[in-house]
């Protein structure tokens, strides 16, 4: 019997991204918030149990489940490189030269024995008028990548289309839910930025391309 052969495609859940949201292919829809981060080293003891009790008071009161990422990327910093040691080449006073030179080797040297890493903090938010059975959505992605979970081609295959309105409705619960999440990330003292549809899909380009170092500029509209 011939091997039944699909696209990786077929194995990841996305459907489409419309007005800032991911539609699943089972019909859910997912918000995502890009948060800033706290460093409790840098806060006294009083503001860490206050920063740690709100954020328990958040997860107390709400009525759905959230999901935290903290997505780790290698930064570029190679144009900077070129830009420094083109304008150190230009300077005329030798003093200037010299130091320009120094912070050249010194920031070469450090790129050369360290990866330069970016944190990125994000909060997804779901509504399921369908039951998604997975241990987490970006969880789910990355897993997919790896190879380490046992996926059936059926799992992403039966493609639930929404209509318009249902869409609207789902859409309209969805941002009822992320407008108190942002509030409540808000009263911690924390900036927190939904996503826009351009972003989400940067985000995935990412996720699926860990070995490209420079983010790509994505020539995409907006979709309103």
């Amino acid at each position: 019997m011939a091997k039944e052969s699909f696209s990786s495609q077929s194995l990841i859940p996305i459907q489409e991204v419309r007005k800032g949201v991911i539609i699943l292919k089972n019909g859910s829809l997912r918000s995502v918030l890009e948060v800033s981060g706290i460093n409790l080293d840098l806060k006294s003891p009083e503001e860490q149990t206050s920063i740690i009790e709100g954020w328990r008071q958040v997860l107390n009161h709400l009525e759905f489940s959230l999901e935290t990422v903290i997505h780790s990327t290698k930064i570029n910093i190679n144009p900077y490189l070129n830009f420094l040691e083109t304008q150190t080449a230009k300077e005329t006073n030798e003093l200037l030269k010299i130091q320009g030179e120094d912070y050249y080797n010194f920031l070469s040297t450090l790129v050369s024995e360290n990866a330069i890493m970016k944190k990125r903090f994000f909060v997804i938010i779901p509504y399921d008028p369908v039951i998604m059975k997975s241990q987490g959505f970006l969880g789910q992605v990355k897993d997919t990548l790896k190879g380490i979970i046992n996926l059936k081609r059926e799992s992403f295959s039966n493609i639930i289309l929404l209509t318009n309105e249902e869409f609207g409705s789902f859409y309209q619960q969805l941002m009822i839910r992320q407008a108190s999440v942002v509030a409540a990330l808000s009263r911690l003292g924390l900036t927190v930025t939904p996503l826009s549809t351009k972003e989400i899909i940067e985000l995935f380009f990412n996720l699926y391309n860990p070995s490209v170092i420079e983010k790509e500029q994505l020539s995409l509209e907006e979709i309103e």
